[in-house]
């Protein structure tokens, strides 16, 4: 099973760095990659069922939310390739913040996991969480470093 894990410090409290990710329809922190982020059907962007469009082709459902925890799970139900329908099964991905208190920093995770018959798609997922944490943690005036 195919796994890509990504994580990232942003130079900002959880409470802060929540705000701007907890909506699922809202991808506006992150411009580098996201051009267009519509919401499809209905539900808000805190309701699990909720569905959004990244960039006209990548397709998500929430499966997952936990403001508590500040975690986020989706699955990507349609993608282009190395990702699509055709090449891989059951993509899930989870968003995670936890707070780094003693420095009032977030912590940010980033993983997915996904069946496949290889590994095409570990370097092009990697690429994606990178550019979007690093998008995460320049929002708050610092560019941090992934791992």
């Amino acid at each position: 099973m195919p796994r890509v894990y990504n994580s990232i410090v942003v130079p900002a409290p959880v409470e802060e760095v929540w705000a701007r990710i907890r909506d699922f329809h809202d991808f506006s922190w992150a411009p580098t990659l996201i051009a267009s982020c519509e919401k499809v059907g209905e539900g808000d962007g805190a309701t699990v069922g909720a569905r959004r469009l990244l960039n006209g082709v990548f397709l998500d459902t929430l499966v997952g939310y936990s403001a508590l925890e500040r975690r986020i799970v989706y699955t990507i139900d349609d993608a282009p390739s190395p990702i699509s329908p055709r090449e891989i099964r059951n993509y899930v991905g989870t968003l995670h913040l936890l707070p780094v208190t003693a420095a009032d920093a977030t912590f940010a995770e980033w993983s997915g996991s996904w069946e496949a018959g290889g590994d095409a798609g570990v370097a092009y997922m990697d690429g994606i969480y990178r550019s979007l944490l690093h998008d995460l943690a320049a929002g708050f005036g610092e560019r941090a470093h992934a791992r």
